[in-house]
C-alpha cells in the first residue's frame, strides 16, 4: 500500500532503507532490489528536490539521510515507520540481510553451529 502513497515501488524500498540505516546511498537499494541505479538515483533526487531527504558527498559517493531540519520530512519520517515496523522479522532479514558497516576491529567472528535432532 505505501507503493501506491509513494507512487512507486522504489520509492518504498528506498524509504524503508533510510529507515533501517538511517542513511544510505543509491547503489545499496539497486544492489539489494537488483534494481538499476539510475532508476534508484533519480528516486533520491526527487525526496531531495522536495526537501524530505538531503545528501552528502563521503569520497566519490552520495549518501542520502533524512532531512531533520524539516517538520515535514520528520512527519514522512514517521508516516513511513509505521509501515516499516508493520513489516515483519523474516520480511526485514530477507531485505536487509547485508551487512553495511565494517567489523569493530578485535571482534572474533562467531559461527553458529546447528545441531541435528
Amino acid at each position: 500500500m505505501l507503493n501506491k502513497i509513494l507512487g512507486s515501488e522504489i520509492a518504498m524500498k528506498a524509504m524503508f532503507h533510510l529507515i533501517h540505516y538511517h542513511e544510505i546511498y543509491p547503489s545499496a537499494v539497486a544492489k539489494d532490489y537488483k534494481l538499476t541505479l539510475s532508476a534508484v538515483q533519480k528516486q533520491f533526487a526527487r525526496f531531495e528536490e522536495a526537501g524530505i531527504l538531503v545528501s552528502k558527498l563521503v569520497g566519490k559517493t552520495r549518501v542520502y539521510m533524512f532531512n531533520k531540519k524539516s517538520k515535514i520530512s520528520n512527519a514522512f519520517f514517521e508516516f513511513v515507520k509505521l509501515y516499516y515496523d508493520g513489516l515483519s522479522i523474516s520480511d526485514k532479514e530477507k531485505i536487509f540481510s547485508e551487512r553495511r558497516r565494517p567489523r569493530r576491529l578485535g571482534k572474533t567472528v562467531v559461527k553458529k553451529i546447528v545441531l541435528g535432532n
